[in-house]
């Protein structure tokens, strides 16, 4: 079994049910993490957790942030047989939606599974199989035979629906598939950081985790105000390269990415610099990314204030945004590790000379 990763507390942590403005059950897991390595814990008024470490140490004030949150669907209406509508939360492609299994969690917290519809596949004329189905047109199928069905198990408009959890350790147990990596990885990375860094001295540390990124990076917006940092690192997946269908530089297993520029951010030239430094000197497997699409917490943690020194730190996913993404564990320890030496290294003087660049 794989050593360096918690699997336990991974799929705990991966498994939750919390779609944009649902994360209250990731947010109270995450609290007693924070919690049971004895670190002050708090939450903005959105509801990001904001764990705290070495706040009355002398450096500059860091944090890292990462989102709760996860792609999903709401519940939208509900038609005389008891089809279920549903509104978009985050991206999808339909292509990848129809026929997956989604939980639907009611407000008094009961969950029931439901199928992605779609049409039969016999008989289709050849225009309709070549083109995928319009995202407004998806519908769930609970098994019942009526509206009133679906009422008197409790679900109404605007209950969560979020892919169905199954975690899976793979033939080569480094290489691990679940829902909601995207971007439960970054709090498990910030968790195990946190506790690698228990006993340990270094510039003021903040662990923001934080909701609603996936409609507009929104908690990022209200957790840079309540931390006020001078230097931040956001933590997120990046798209992997490595499959017959996708190809760019970025691939499973060969380390933490150091994302130089995306849709709403570009990494300053002194941090980028100072990051490689820290990955050479500690010997951490790095690699980069330059695309100019997506987005993290960065893009609105770095227009905070006069400005905040930030970039983002990923890790490369398979099927990103779909029920079942892959992640390999190298890249996680990779991440882990650089998050604790830039922790431990950073001080007035070195965030001197990153502004000076």
């Amino acid at each position: 079994m794989i050593e360096m990763i918690n699997l336990e507390k991974l799929d705990k942590i991966c498994s939750a049910y919390g779609i944009s403005s649902f994360e209250q059950e990731i947010g109270n897991i995450l609290e007693e993490e924070y919690k049971a390595l004895n670190l002050p814990c708090e939450r903005d008024g959105l509801g990001s957790v904001i764990a705290s470490k070495c706040t009355n140490h002398s450096g500059p004030k860091m944090m890292v942030a990462a989102h709760m949150d996860e792609v999903g669907f709401m519940v939208k209406s509900i038609d005389d047989h008891g089809f279920i509508k549903v509104q978009t939360i985050g991206s999808w492609w339909s292509h990848m939606v129809l026929g997956q299994w989604y939980t639907i969690v009611t407000r008094d917290k009961r969950e029931y599974h439901a199928l992605m519809g779609s049409m039969a596949t016999h008989g289709l004329p050849a225009e309709t199989r070549n083109k995928t189905v319009s995202i407004e047109d998806v519908y769930l199928d609970l098994g019942v035979g009526s509206k009133q069905e679906a009422l008197d198990l409790g679900i109404q408009v605007g209950d969560m629906v979020a892919p169905l959890a199954h975690f899976e350790v793979m033939n080569n147990q480094k290489y691990i598939s679940c829902k909601a990596f995207d971007d439960r990885i970054g709090n498990y990375i910030m968790i195990e950081a946190a506790k690698r860094l228990e006993k340990e001295e270094h510039t003021p540390l903040y662990l923001a985790n934080t909701v609603q990124e996936e409609p507009g990076l929104r908690g990022a917006r209200t957790a840079v105000e309540t931390v006020y940092p001078d230097i931040a690192f956001a933590i997120d997946t990046t798209l992997a390269g490595d499959t017959p269908m996708n190809h760019n530089i970025c691939s499973l297993g060969k380390g933490v990415v150091l994302s130089m520029i995306d849709s709403n951010s570009i990494a300053p030239r002194g941090l980028v610099r100072y990051v490689e430094s820290i990955c050479k000197k500690n010997d951490i497997e790095h690699q980069y990314a330059i695309f100019n699409m997506g987005g993290t917490d960065s893009g609105n943690i770095h227009k905070a204030f006069e400005g905040v020194v930030n970039m983002t730190l990923s890790i490369p996913i398979r099927y990103m945004h779909t029920n079942h993404s892959i992640i390999h564990a190298d890249d996680v320890e990779a991440c882990i590790r650089l998050i604790c030496e830039l922790a431990k290294d950073m001080n007035e003087k070195v965030y001197g000379e990153i502004l000076e660049y």
